[in-house]
Formats: C-alpha cells, sequence, structure tokens
C-alpha cells in the first residue's frame, strides 16, 4: 500500500509541468522571469466588408466609470493595446452600418500570476488577457 501511494505521488509530481493556473495550461517558454508590470490586452473585433474599421474605447475599470485609456480603430483583430497589469479593463467597439449602431463590450481584470511548480523556476505569467468584441453572427 505504502509503494502504492510513492508511486502515485511520484506520478503527480512528474506531470506537474501540466499544473494549471485558473484552469489554464503553463506555458514554461511564456514565462517571465520579472513579474510584468505592463502587458497586451489582445482585443477580438469583427473585421470584414461591412466593418473593415471598428472604433475602439478602452477604459480602466468599468465602462460606467468614463476612465478612458485609449480611443483607436481597429483595421486588424486582435487589436493589441499595452497597459498595466493588475488593473480590471473594459473594451466598446462600435459597429455602424447605414443607420443601424451595435454596440458590443467586454472586460476583463488583467494580471500577472506567480508560477512556482510547473516550470524550472519560479516565473510570471500573464492571465485573462484576452477581450472579446466580435459581433455574433445574427448582428452581422
Amino acid at each position: 500500500m505504502k509503494t502504492t501511494i510513492v508511486l502515485i505521488l511520484f506520478v503527480i509530481m512528474v506531470s506537474s509541468c501540466n499544473e494549471k493556473i485558473f484552469t489554464a495550461d503553463v506555458n514554461c517558454d511564456e514565462c517571465y522571469i520579472d513579474k510584468p508590470d505592463k502587458a497586451d490586452l489582445a482585443i477580438s473585433v469583427t473585421i470584414n466588408y461591412k466593418y473593415p474599421r471598428v472604433p475602439l474605447v478602452i477604459y480602466k475599470g468599468n465602462i460606467e466609470a468614463n476612465d478612458i485609456v485609449a480611443i483607436d480603430t481597429a483595421e486588424s483583430s486582435p487589436y493589441y493595446i499595452y497597459v498595466p497589469t493588475e488593473q480590471y479593463y473594459s473594451v466598446k467597439a462600435e459597429y455602424s452600418k447605414d443607420t443601424v449602431t451595435t454596440y458590443a463590450v467586454d472586460g476583463t481584470h488583467l494580471r500577472s500570476l506567480s508560477v512556482n511548480d510547473a516550470c524550472d523556476s519560479k516565473c510570471y505569467v500573464i492571465t485573462n488577457e484576452k477581450l472579446d468584441v466580435q459581433l455574433k453572427k445574427e448582428f452581422q
């Protein structure tokens, strides 16, 4: 019985490279030695013949707080913006065609998390870096 427990613990330790942090596999190649204080937010938008350019407003915090970080127009997807970590961000995309305007919103808390056991040494990964303001098919 004792041998079985030791064997199970050994298998768990060997497979620790597949350790999960908030349900995401840790890719040690994307780990930072020093804790990053800034990272890219990746904002997925719908870019097509109807919407070749999509105006975006990026907010620190909730949209209702109206703390604008940037106003820009996406011409490709994903759209990247480099911002401080450990903050909550929201984005509003505006899709206008003829007299119809549709808004898409999303938000996330951009974080850098410590990884202690998954890689060869302690490092940091970026989580919650993706926002999705793509239009669903029924709204296109």
